[in-house]
């Protein structure tokens, strides 16, 4: 999906995100991340965890940030996640996070 496209998707208040895998330190390690315009704010989900630790769902990381712009968010995406801007799609079916929640 083009960048304008993607932006259009996001200021119409449609979740985008990806899933994918990557390795840390050696290991396998999982991540969800997603991003969707809430109540006028920006907000921002990632999660990470080790593949050896879904079954004990420990993650290493799951956090919702919250951006008052678009830019804000995807800068925090590029610069804090594992996560191509190119890769974030509309969420079809299960939304990766709840953005009512905080």
């Amino acid at each position: 999906m083009n960048r304008d496209s993607l932006l259009n998707k996001i200021s119409n208040g449609f979740q985008v995100g990806c899933r994918f895998s990557f390795l840390n330190k050696d290991k396998v390690c999982w991540s969800s991340v997603g991003l969707q315009k809430w109540e006028g704010k920006y907000k921002v989900y990632v999660d990470e965890i080790l593949e050896s630790m879904m079954s004990s769902e420990e993650y290493l990381r799951e956090e919702i940030i919250e951006f008052n712009t678009i830019d804000d968010a995807l800068i925090f995406i590029e610069q804090n996640t594992n996560a191509k801007i190119n890769d974030l799609a509309p969420c079809k079916g299960q939304r990766i996070f709840n953005p009512s929640h905080s």
